[in-house]
Order: C-alpha cells, then structure tokens, then sequence
C-alpha cells in the first residue's frame, strides 16, 4: 500500500492468488472510501512506493518482472489495462520502467536524499540492487566490492556471475527516519539493516526474533516510533509492533492473509487479501486507551 503525498488516496497492489485471478492496482479515495480500480492485467502486482519525482512505482512479482511507472497517479483514470505480453499500457501515463531491472520485484524504497532507488528480488537466493535515478545505473550489492554495475535486462545472471550477495527472499525495504534501509528477509524471519553511508556498504542483523516466521511488509510508524511488521506464518497470519524492546501480536488471522500494512499520520492501515470465503479489504486500527 501507498499514501498518496496529499493525503487524499491510498493505493493498493491486487495481486494474484488462488482465490483471484485480478492482478492489478486500486485506488481509495480517502474522504468517501470509494473504491476505483485503476489498473487490471498485470502479470503479478506486489510492490509500490512513491518516487521522489512524485511519480508511483508497481512492482511485478515474478521472475522476469519488472517496474511499472505511473505519472501523476492521483489523475489516473480508472478501468486501464496493462498487455503483459507487448508490456503496453493502454494510457501513456503507465509504462515500464526498464532501468529497474527486470527479476522478482517487491521491496521498493528511496534514499533520503531521493537520489538512489532500492529494490530487492524476492526470490529465494535473490540480491539487493540500487538504482542511481539520474543516470540510471543499476548496480548490485556484493558485500567486499560494494556496489557493482550490471545490465538490466540480465541482471539476476550478472550478480550471480559477480558474486553479489544473497539472501533469503527479501519481502520489503522501509526506511527509517535516520536514513538506514530496513530489509524483511522473509525466508530466515530476520529483519536485516542497510548502512549505505557512502563507504562500504554494510548489511547486518537488526531484529531476529524467534516470533517471527515471514516477515514480509513493513511500516514504520514515526508517531509511536514503532515498527509495524506483516507476518506469514503457515497457520496463520499476524500483524506485529515492535516497540524497541518487544514483539506485540496486534492481529491474527487464521484464514486470510495480511497483505500489507502502512503507517500515516499516526494511522495504521492492513491490507487483508482474500481467503477463502473471506473477501479482500482495508482495515483501519484504532487505538483503544484506559481511562482511569
């Protein structure tokens, strides 16, 4: 999910899964809840972040998937549709956005100083790749040489063929408000930490607890300075808070699956995606305080 900068939509991915076939984004304006759908067609939408240049960025799940790149989001019109075969769009404001690379798009984020993109293939075995957006270098995170240049088109061969580092399906990149990068390592359960100073860039743990199982979407929350965490367990799903100190189990779900979870203004936003019998929607957490 993404938060329009006015506040006045949020966006979220509608990805495929066994009990939906759509594949695509929507959009909810935010005074009347009305729901549109903006796009349909795309081969697997998993990630989205808004661009420095304002621009909203989707990201295609899949192993030759790539970055789909919306101008001026909040006038899109509803009801486009994306030909994933040709990889047109049948409005000029979406197009692909080949610099990105193409391979298992998910974590989306920006550097503080909007001058770097990072993205992360999800995929088992998958690196961590940074995008220069004023020249358009993609390079790739190798933990002794730092960052090496590939090509986009073949950019999975390129960092396996230079070493790059691997990890163990990275699910989303957040940024925190002192410029660090957070990546959700699904695979392992640990949230790991970035440090790209301008020296050698350095990846270390940052939250491994045993609670977790899949980490995926994450949210930081700067009025509780708390990280909210979107967890995949095989049982169940589960909305975690981590407070510093302490995992706090938020929500549990048995069915459905939390598909995201987004932190603005002090609000808390949880995509829940379809189940069985259980249909997809946006819940809004409200915060219940004693009174003494």
């Amino acid at each position: 999910m993404a938060m329009s900068p006015a506040r006045g939509w949020l966006y979220v991915c509608s990805e495929r899964s066994q009990y939906s076939s759509d594949a695509g984004l929507i959009a909810i304006r935010m005074k009347n809840s009305h729901t549109h759908t903006l796009v349909e067609g795309m081969t697997n939408a998993n990630g989205i972040a808004f661009a420095p240049d304002g621009s909203l960025w989707i990201g295609e799940g899949e192993t030759k998937g790539l970055i789909w790149r919306m101008a001026e989001p909040d006038r899109f019109p509803d009801n486009q549709q994306v030909d994933p075969v040709s990889l047109s769009s049948s409005n000029v404001a979406l197009a692909p956005f080949y610099p990105a690379g193409r391979f298992n798009h998910r974590g989306i984020a920006f550097s503080e100083d909007g001058r770097f993109a990072y993205l992360a293939d999800a995929s088992a075995a998958g690196s961590l790749y940074r995008l220069k957006l004023n020249t358009h270098t993609l390079t790739v995170y190798h933990r002794e040489k730092g960052w090496l240049k590939v090509n986009q088109d073949d950019a999975t061969a390129m960092a396996r063929k230079l070493g790059a580092a691997r990890f163990d399906a990275i699910q989303d990149i957040e940024r925190l408000p002192d410029g660090t990068l957070l990546l959700a390592e699904s695979g392992s359960g640990r949230i790991l930490q970035l440090h790209d100073d301008g020296s050698l860039p350095r990846v270390k743990p940052w939250l491994d607890n045993k609670l977790l199982s899949h980490p995926g979407d994450m949210a930081w929350d700067n009025t509780r300075q708390w990280l909210w965490i979107a967890d995949h367990a095989a049982a169940h799903s589960v909305i975690w808070a981590w407070d510093g100190h302490k995992l706090h189990a938020i929500i549990r779900h048995p069915n459905s699956r939390f598909g995201g979870v987004l932190a603005v203004d002090g609000h808390i936003y949880v995509s829940l995606q379809r189940g069985r019998n259980n249909p997809a929607m946006i819940v809004l957490l409200s915060e219940k305080r004693n009174e003494s």
